[in-house]
């Protein structure tokens, strides 16, 4: 009896030291989450269910304890952009695992630019499928906006596109609006309004204001990708076909190290749309026309079709 005990006793992990990162954690949630009154709820009941030992699963496997841990603070807190890593080798760095992986696959996936298509009636098609830093995707960018610029209309492909940099989505965004426009989007903290970002300075074609666009997305189109599609959507320059997108609006802010080698990500600023007051964060892009992802590029060839023969007819 006392030999079996001692041997169900070695079996149980020791997870003190996940419950003091825990605790960490509850403290990064509480002090920079961007809705207090969420961030307040979300770091007292981690802090119950850590100290109540209802966290302790796969505290023997830190990596597995991490995903285990992203799961539950989604849920709990509604938010996607939530994550913890285990990354002790990049411990206050900044960097993720995740990302330097990521990274590393841009230059097989086209720096993001996975297909450009002329269609029937001088239709153009652009899939991004990434939005890598600026630096990694101007290239890539500019080629593609240059050959799209002579279409008179464009489908712009988001569907399956994760996210990635504001930086490389502001500039998308300004593609297709005129130099000097209202800013489309603009963001706040927990203690208030954020300066504007400035316009970009786009090396590319712009697309211009006249011509009809429209945005394809779809549930795994999430993050920054749908920052550009709301934002169009909104100022009504951009017409949407497809399902719900992923609702993730919120964005992130730097890395937060806790001990044992582990980090949480926290989003810290919330983007809303002047011409709404609101964002995309758990509705997603409602889409104006609402498609399976396999009629999306039909209907949005016809709906173009149309308007191009419509402006044609007109006097």
């Amino acid at each position: 009896m006392i030999i079996a005990l001692l041997l169900a006793a070695q079996t149980i992990p020791d997870c003190a030291d996940e419950r003091i990162a825990m605790a960490q954690m509850a403290d990064a949630i509480e002090q920079r989450y961007v809705l207090e009154d969420k961030a307040l709820s979300a770091a007292s009941r981690l802090r119950e269910q850590s100290e109540a030992g209802q966290l302790d699963q796969h505290c023997d496997d830190p990596k597995a304890f991490a995903q285990k841990l992203t799961t539950y603070l989604r849920t709990q807190m509604e938010d996607d952009h939530v994550y913890v890593e285990y990354a002790p080798e990049s411990a206050g760095s900044g960097d993720n695992d995740w990302l330097e992986e990521w990274r590393a696959d841009a230059a097989g996936r086209g720096f993001g630019v996975k297909k450009i298509e002329r269609m029937d009636g001088n239709i153009a098609y652009l899939h991004l499928t990434d939005f890598y830093e600026l630096d990694m995707m101007r290239d890539s960018l500019a080629a593609a906006f240059q050959l799209v610029e002579s279409s008179d209309g464009l489908i712009l492909d988001l569907r399956n596109n994760p996210g990635g940099s504001p930086e490389t989505e502001w500039p998308v965004q300004w593609t297709f609006m005129k130099a000097g426009a209202p800013l489309p989007l603009r963001r706040e903290s927990r203690s208030g309004s954020l300066p504007d970002l400035e316009e970009p300075d786009i090396t590319w074609p712009r697309y211009g204001t006249d011509k009809p666009l429209i945005i394809l997305v779809n549930r795994r189109t999430f993050s920054a990708p749908e920052a550009v599609a709301y934002s169009l959507q909104a100022q009504g320059r951009a017409l949407v076909i497809g399902s719900a997108s992923g609702g993730g609006a919120n964005m992130l802010g730097d890395g937060v190290a806790v001990s044992g080698g582990w980090k949480i990500g926290v989003p810290e600023i919330r983007p809303y749309s002047p011409h709404t007051g609101k964002n995309w964060e758990r509705t997603g892009i409602v889409p104006d026309i609402v498609s399976e992802d396999s009629e999306a590029i039909a209907k949005a060839q016809d709906w173009i079709s149309g308007k191009l023969e419509s402006k044609r007819a007109a006097p």
